[in-house]
């Protein structure tokens, strides 16, 4: 005996759970009557999947899922798995989701389960708060027909459940893609929400490191040119410590022998020991940066071993400043004798510093007319008396 075809359609309009309870109901009749058919007439036809002519997931899969879930072994009573399915429905209907799940429990272990009874068993799971075993159950389902909107709703909404939004977002998402649901689309909204503002803080988190690491490298940058500006400032105190440590011939313009040739009389007898200013007035010179730094050109090193050469730096623009200040310097050193005309080389015989000046104060015209009222006093030999 067939079903009318129109009693097939009509059954086909219904749910997935009222399908299965009509066919349950039909072939309870059949077998009342003595009617045997060799397989259901009904094929169950969910508008959310796919699902019962799916392949049943593998051992290995159920065995994935929780502990706490009985799952299929072996045998295939589907006749008794359908009974299982048809009285979890009718539990489900009246708000018994636990009765239900212990009867969709039954159903995994009577007959291999298809995605769809996995499903179901998921959404008793997810109504009792089992978020973590009805994403177990959906990942079962998917891996048997991985366009089942069913699962993927359902693990969604636990994945929603249990604060990972982004997963939520990208199985209700595909879902939605399979099967409109306008509850999906109220937690799709929602959990797209919660990404965006997750996504935010993880730009903010990222910014704010950034910045922190370029102000950390802005320091280290400013101490290390901070350190760079110490050694050279310490490199130059200790140029300027040195200053004509290494100059030949300044050492200390000792002594002053033999006196000071050229002049009349002689001014025998000399100036031993030096004047004694001398390392005072070269202490001040050197002290001159302008002057130490000038002592170092090498055209004044070589006047200062060969005084010749002194007047002809006067007229050099390069080095005239520093002679003129240097003689400026050396002015007390030379006492009343600086501007005296005729000095064509200095002071006779300084060793060491100004280097040999010869020459010493010869040629002075006029020296002694300086002095003429001097002899004023001084008797005529002519009117000396005659001693004989």
């Amino acid at each position: 005996m067939s079903t009318p075809q129109t009693v097939l359609d009509a059954i086909n309009k219904l749910d997935a759970d009222d399908q299965a309870a009509v066919q349950s109901y039909i072939d309870n009749l059949k077998s009342q009557a003595g009617i045997v058919d060799d397989k259901p007439e009904i094929v169950v036809d969910e508008s959310d999947a796919e699902d019962e002519s799916s392949p049943s997931p593998s051992p290995a899969a159920a065995a994935a899922a929780s502990d706490d879930l009985p799952q299929y072994q072996s045998g295939e009573d589907y006749d008794q798995a359908t009974t299982y399915k048809m009285e979890a429905a009718d539990l489900k209907s009246s708000g018994d989701y636990a009765g239900a799940l212990e009867k969709y429990n039954l159903a995994i272990q009577a007959a291999p389960p298809s995605a769809l009874l996995l499903a179901n068993r998921a959404d008793s799971l997810y109504r009792l708060d089992r978020y973590h075993d009805a994403v177990g159950d959906c990942a079962q389902a998917l891996k048997a027909n991985p366009d089942s909107a069913k699962a993927l709703r359902i693990r969604g909404k636990s994945f929603k459940a249990l604060g990972e939004y982004d997963k939520s977002r990208r199985d209700l998402s595909a879902s939605q893609t399979i099967d409109y649901d306008d509850g999906a689309a109220e937690d799709l909204k929602f959990v797209t929400e919660k990404v965006k503002e997750a996504e935010a803080e993880v730009v903010k988190v990222r910014i704010e490191e950034q910045e922190k690491a370029m102000k950390r490298a802005t320091e280290i940058k400013k101490r290390q040119e901070e350190e760079e500006a110490e050694r050279m400032r310490e490199a130059e105190e200790e140029e300027d410590a040195g200053g004509m440590g290494d100059m030949p011939g300044m050492g200390g313009m000792g002594g002053m022998p033999g006196g000071m040739g050229g002049m009349p009389g002689g001014m025998g007898g000399g100036m031993p020991g030096g004047m004694g200013g001398m390392g005072g007035l070269m202490a001040e010179v050197m002290s001159d940066p302008e002057l130490a730094a000038g002592l170092q050109n090498p055209k004044i090193m070589a006047a200062l071993s060969d005084p010749s050469k002194m007047m002809g730096l006067m007229n050099d623009p390069e080095t005239a400043p520093i002679v003129q200040k240097l003689m400026t310097k050396l002015g007390p050193m030379m006492g009343g004798m600086g501007g005296m005309p005729g000095m064509p080389g200095g002071m006779g015989g300084m060793p060491g510093g100004m280097g040999g000046m010869p020459g010493g104060m010869g040629g002075m015209p006029g020296a002694s007319a300086a002095n003429d009222d001097d002899f004023d006093d001084m008797p005529d030999l002519d009117d000396l008396p005659d001693l004989e």
